[in-house]
């Protein structure tokens, strides 16, 4: 009941920031709003103030500014205040102005989002027997900065350290209270053919000491209980999960467990699927922490220009057909699955994810398809360039033809969607 109240209130909210973009860009251009729309379907309320009808309606999975003349002949509206009746510049910013307030609105959460909670510092997740960062740095240390600059889980921490390799690497740890510095010397690795510390940087630290069992799975039968901490793997020390993970993926199926002080060995599971199913691990919070304001301004337009680049990269993936229809394109119900995986994740989370769905519903409006922002752009732009106006009925008609086509294309996607969450 969460994830769908999340859903259906930040569904209304971006398009009634996007429709409001519309509907302000309407009112200062002096162009008459028939009705302001959230929802399709019945009207469930409704209320006229002035010139326009504002409207609730049943089905809230989108919204509309209905403009004098925009589908039909406004009788008590002067043709001068009409849609059609406006210079085609005028349509053109009418039409941009929605997803600009997507845009906006994206920023404006980001940033929000970063300077009020913070982001997570990246943590030392594992480390790896043998490589330089096991001889200075412990599992759970906090990533202050690296080479003197600030370091967060956002960023990519190996780029981090191989801008300055095969120098020395400074990191600003912090341990416990105490923060300190301290070097390491990279080494290459012929095999990933780059320079590495020897260390796994995470947001978040996955502690290699059992919570619960599955009856009758894996763990169980190997007789690990909940409270049971795995300190060794083949001899190799154990402070992580990820740790643990990686003794696994080099073969080694025998750990030793401290339970209640004594020590214990048992076998690990044989399957991937037992070792990640059958049993929950202890997980530490993330260490959240405020940037300063000018970095924190830098950080939200660097997520911003991420997503954009990440909608860009799918749509050429799509017209490719590098990347397959189904994971470039989510629906309604796609949407609401992720949202439910942020709220689970945390405040942070949900906040950028709805920043990322409000600005890939800016980008996704100018992509110039009938119905769409663009294509009015496109009708508005052609009239600039060759003072040569399409006639509206046949403006009309396209935009009809382009919204029936996407109706079809979000049935075929969600009930893609359907197959894959209950397939």
């Amino acid at each position: 009941m969460t994830t769908l109240l999340v859903f259906v209130g930040t569904i209304l909210f971006l398009i009634g920031v996007h429709e409001g973009g519309h509907f302000v860009a309407a009112k200062l251009l002096g162009i008459a709003v028939e009705e302001f729309a959230l929802g399709f379907g019945p009207s469930l309320w409704t209320r006229k103030r002035g010139e326009t009808r504002y409207s609730v309606r049943a089905f809230p999975l989108g919204g509309f500014v209905r403009l004098a003349g925009e589908a039909e002949a406004a009788a008590d509206v002067p043709f001068e205040r009409t849609y059609y009746g406006q210079p085609a510049w005028k349509r053109f910013v009418l039409s941009l102005c929605g997803p600009v307030a997507n845009v906006v609105l994206a920023v404006a959460v980001v940033l929000g989002a970063i300077l009020g909670i913070g982001l997570p510092r990246p943590l030392v997740a594992g480390l790896v027997p043998g490589k330089p960062a096991a001889e200075v740095l412990e599992v759970g240390d906090v990533i202050v900065a690296i080479d003197g600059r600030s370091a967060w889980a956002t960023d990519d921490v190996g780029a981090a350290i191989r801008a300055v390799a095969p120098a020395p690497v400074t990191f600003r740890i912090r341990r416990g209270v105490e923060e300190r510095d301290v070097t390491v010397v990279p080494v290459f690795s012929e095999e990933d053919g780059r320079y590495l510390v020897g260390a796994y940087f995470l947001p978040q630290l996955i502690l290699a000491q059992i919570e619960e069992v599955t009856a009758g799975g894996s763990w169980l039968r190997a007789g690990f209980l909940p409270g049971d901490r795995i300190v060794s793997a083949c001899g190799d020390l154990v402070g992580s999960f990820f740790d643990l993970y990686a003794r696994w993926l080099d073969g080694c199926r025998e750990a030793t467990v401290d339970r209640g002080g004594a020590p214990l060995a048992l076998p690990l599971p044989d399957s991937a699927e037992g070792l990640f199913g059958d049993a929950s691990f202890r997980t530490l919070p993330p260490v959240y922490e405020r940037p300063a304001a000018g970095e924190g301004v830098a950080l939200s337009f660097k997520e911003i220009g991420g997503a954009m680049v990440g909608f860009v990269t799918a749509i050429r993936g799509l017209l490719t057909r590098s990347i397959p229809a189904g994971e470039a394109v989510t629906g309604p119900v796609g949407i609401a699955t992720v949202l439910g995986q942020g709220v689970r994740a945390g405040p942070l989370v949900l906040l950028l994810l709805v920043a990322v769905i409000s600005l890939n519903l800016a980008l996704f409006n100018l992509i110039p398809f009938p119905a769409l922002d663009g294509a009015r752009m496109a009708f508005a732009l052609y009239e600039i360039v060759t003072r040569r106006k399409v006639s509206p009925r046949v403006e009309m008609a396209v935009h009809a033809a382009g919204f029936a086509i996407l109706i079809g294309v979000l049935i075929l996607i969600t009930f893609q969607d359907l197959r894959r969450l209950f397939g």
